[in-house]
């Protein structure tokens, strides 16, 4: 009997210690359930779909850092992807297994771009990468780069006219080939597009993003969950607070592989666009434009003196006018007829001048000349 009673003692303490714990623990849940209330605010635009594009030779943190940072969206499903599924090596040789290829990723509310150092530049040459993202621009909510990565972001053509953040490697005269102006920013927003600095500022660029669709008490508890308080022993991991002697030092070492790939570039860019230019240019018009200039302004006061020169120019060069290439860009409709007409002209002009019409004849002439021109002008800007 004495044994039983101790036994009912014990089940006794038993329960109630287990209704205490109980009760603990749904008091506790219940103070996180409230706490969450206040902390989760709804989203200011939904995130389902996260995607950090990874290629050999991307810097680990500039994909790890943001990665690690924009876990901590809830319902979020955030993944590498590269242009071919399988195995893909960072700059010290480290593999990541990469389940997703371009070819079946068609949306992406967040894409990522990582940088790099040579392997990066390859990557601003690939035209089937730079489609790629291209094509998930058309529909993300943020598109971002960290480090390098804004060289390829940039040769999208995405970041023409955008203010943008990049590595500090030789940043302006980088993203001024791609249109882009540099600001020596953590990380900047422009629209839709967010750039960071070099590799741990990735991770601020991260933290941006989550205060921007979560608010500050979210952000918050990110932070804290990530325990993220840097103290770096020196201020120097910023080009313009660092010592001369170690950005010089740093900016020989990316030189020796980078420098002679973007000054390639750069020459290619140049070339293209005095091609561009040339085949835009119609100099043939530019060089009667100039005689006509020369003719027609003084005959407007009276002086037919500049006629009397240039008549047998302005037949010659509208003569050479006629036989030239019209560039593309002034193939327009009525454009060969008018020029046609204003060679005529030019010729039946001299010859009035060769003959020596009386000065008010002249002056018709070269007033209708002048007319015709501008209206091979019109033509070719209309």
């Amino acid at each position: 009997m004495k044994h039983l009673i101790i036994i009912l003692i014990l089940m006794y303490a038993a329960c109630i210690s287990a209704i205490a714990q109980t009760s603990e623990a749904d008091s506790t849940a219940k103070r996180h359930d409230e706490l969450m209330q206040i902390i989760m605010t709804k989203p200011k635009v939904p995130i389902k779909t996260i995607g950090i594009y990874v290629y050999d030779g991307y810097n680990t943190l500039d994909a790890i850092g943001p990665y690690q940072v924009l876990s901590e969206l809830m319902s979020v499903n955030i993944f590498f992807v590269a242009k071919n599924n399988g195995f893909v090596k960072n700059q010290r040789g480290l593999e990541l297994k990469v389940d997703k290829s371009i070819a079946e990723v068609e949306q992406l509310d967040i894409l990522i771009i990582p940088g790099g150092a040579k392997e990066t530049f390859f990557q601003t040459q690939d035209q089937e990468v730079l489609d790629w993202i291209r094509k998930i621009d058309q529909k993300s909510v943020y598109t971002a780069s960290v480090c390098t990565g804004a060289w390829i972001l940039g040769a999208t053509g995405l970041l023409e006219g955008k203010d943008v953040s990049a590595n500090w490697y030789r940043a302006s005269e980088i993203m001024d080939m791609y249109g882009a102006k540099y600001q020596p920013e953590r990380f900047v927003r422009d629209g839709k597009y967010w750039t960071s600095a070099g590799v741990t500022a990735g991770m601020d660029m991260a933290l941006g993003m989550i205060n921007e669709l979560m608010g500050d008490k979210y952000t918050k508890a990110a932070l804290l969950d990530l325990e993220y308080d840097p103290k770096p022993i020196y201020p120097d991991g910023n080009a313009t607070k660092t010592e001369p002697i170690v950005k010089e030092m740093l900016m020989q070492m990316y030189d020796i592989d980078l420098k002679p790939l973007i000054d390639a570039e750069k020459n290619k860019k140049e070339e293209s666009a005095q091609k561009k230019k040339k085949q835009e240019s119609w100099p043939e018009l530019d060089d009667y434009h100039a005689v006509m200039a020369q003719t027609f302004h003084p005959a407007e006061e009276g002086n037919l003196k500049p006629l009397y020169a240039n008549a047998e120019q302005l037949a010659a060069k509208a003569s050479i006018l006629k036989k030239s290439v019209v560039p593309a860009k002034y193939q327009k409709l009525g454009v060969k007829e008018s020029v046609e007409a204003l060679e005529k002209e030019s010729v039946a002009l001299a010859k009035m001048v060769k003959k020596k019409k009386s000065e008010d004849e002249l002056k018709k002439a070269i007033f209708a000349l002048h007319d015709r021109f501008h209206e091979v002008m019109e033509k070719c800007h209309h």
